[in-house]
């Protein structure tokens, strides 16, 4: 800001949800995004996309109840960078860029009263383009128009909500209920899915010796719990030099779900229908073996088809993977629920098992997750974990799912209330950071 600045009289008060969303801020994509905001501490600084000036600068303080109250609203009164002069005006201008750009509303622009027509429309298109926000305010037509960037932040975070409250409850028995402020922290599932976003943050790509060797860093450094044999094998192989493609495990001992559980975040990085070696490269990491591969394959087949808009309303997104999976027994147990459509979650489970097999574990989440459009995402995840067997994992593959159909701003303040429970949640925030100014600059 500069010297010559005047206070507004703006009176705001954002929900912990709102908040949430407000911190993300926005990155402009292309030049008709005009604006770039960003919240450090608790001061949201809005900037002109172009010249870089901050116009608005607000200041929030956390309330007793958890909400957030503006208590200071500043404009830039510097003619020479912005040379509006009605502050009754910027107190309508900075709302409609908080309610649009950062929480998704379908508010009304703002104009000014005195023009109309043609004047208005050039006047709106000069001061916010085609105001395209982060985020959208869920509705109908939310999986439909999800923001590639929301859906990555849902993907993420859901998989990290499955795979902590998840950990928790396995190996229990008798469980009745699932409690979401029980949270017993990220387990190797959702590390190693960091791990591999590190690798494609550092390489601004998608490479197997680049996530090889930065599985490897977080292992030497001790960052990784509760690993699978095969995960472990390639790692102890990785750290005496083998290299990538001959670490880990082959044959049928090598069908784990440890490769189905870290690959979610390519299905935002690589073309589904050509990188099909990268693909396996990947999985052949730590699991050699067809079915390892194909639970991946059917993993990422289901995040594309709802990252793309193509899962519509209605349609069962078993009935779009299938014919894109090679006859194996992974897709045999796909075929059992595709049969069995109206089957509970519970009774799919009695069905095809819920081990840590991944014949069993990738079809049981994929057809559980497709019922968050007719069930809330923490009611799916509760029904899960009740069934028992690899309660992290198949709830941390079904969350990264469920996490990308409704993107971030689907979660409700249950969810994100236990997503900031996590201790690494600051740590996962700043992975999906990184990987979203990859995914904007792609």
């Amino acid at each position: 800001m500069p010297d010559e600045v005047s206070s507004l009289d703006f009176r705001r008060v954002y929900s912990p949800e709102e908040f949430d969303r407000i911190k993300l801020g926005l990155v402009p994509k292309e030049m008709e995004d005009k604006w770039f905001i960003y919240c450090e501490n608790l001061t949201l600084n809005i900037h002109r996309s172009w010249t870089g000036y901050c116009i608005y600068q607000i200041t929030l303080q956390c309330q007793e109840d958890k909400t957030y109250q503006v208590i200071q609203a500043l404009v830039n009164k510097n003619i020479a960078q912005y040379n509006q002069q009605n502050d009754k005006y910027d107190v309508l201008l900075m709302e409609y860029l908080i309610d649009r750009l950062l929480l998704g509303k379908n508010v009304r622009f703002p104009a000014p009263a005195e023009l109309s027509g043609e004047a208005k429309a050039i006047f709106k298109h000069s001061m916010v383009g085609n105001a395209t926000p982060n985020v959208l305010e869920p509705g109908p037509d939310t999986n439909i128009q999800l923001g590639v960037v929301n859906r990555l932040y849902g993907c993420l975070f859901g998989g990290a909500i499955g795979d902590a409250v998840g950990s928790y409850y396995e190996g229990q028995t008798n469980v009745k209920s699932v409690e979401f402020d029980v949270i017993n922290g990220i387990t190797d599932d959702t590390q190693l899915t960091l791990a591999t976003c590190e690798s494609i943050i550092e390489s601004k790509g998608v490479s197997a010796a680049g996530v090889a060797k930065k599985m490897l860093e977080w292992y030497n450094k001790g960052k990784l719990s509760g690993l699978g044999a095969s995960t472990l094998k390639a790692l102890r192989d990785l750290q005496v030099g083998a290299h990538w493609a001959l670490s880990g495990r082959s044959g049928e001992y090598a069908a784990g779900n440890g490769a189905a559980m870290r690959i979610a975040p390519l299905a935002f990085f690589v073309n589904i229908e050509t990188d099909r070696t990268l693909i396996r490269d990947i999985c052949n990491i730590t699991h050699k073996n067809d079915e390892a591969y194909v639970g991946c394959l059917a993993i990422l087949r289901a995040l594309h088809y709802i990252i793309s808009g193509q899962w519509n309303s209605g349609q069962s997104l078993l009935d779009v993977i299938i014919p894109e999976l090679p006859d194996t027994d992974v897709r045999d147990n796909l075929l059992k629920l595709q049969n069995a459509p109206s089957l509970t979650i519970g009774e799919a489970a009695q069905l095809i098992g819920t081990s840590g097999h991944v014949v069993e574990s990738v079809p049981f989440s994929i057809f559980s997750a497709q019922k968050i459009k007719e069930s809330k995402f923490e009611d799916i995840l509760s029904d899960i974990i009740l069934c028992g067997g690899d309660t992290d994992t198949n709830a941390a593959l079904a969350g990264n799912i469920m996490g990308a159909a409704i993107g971030f701003t689907g979660f409700s303040t249950k969810v994100l209330t236990a997503f900031k429970n996590i201790k690494e949640c600051d740590d996962i925030t700043r992975v999906g950071n990184e990987l979203m100014q990859i995914l904007i600059t792609k």
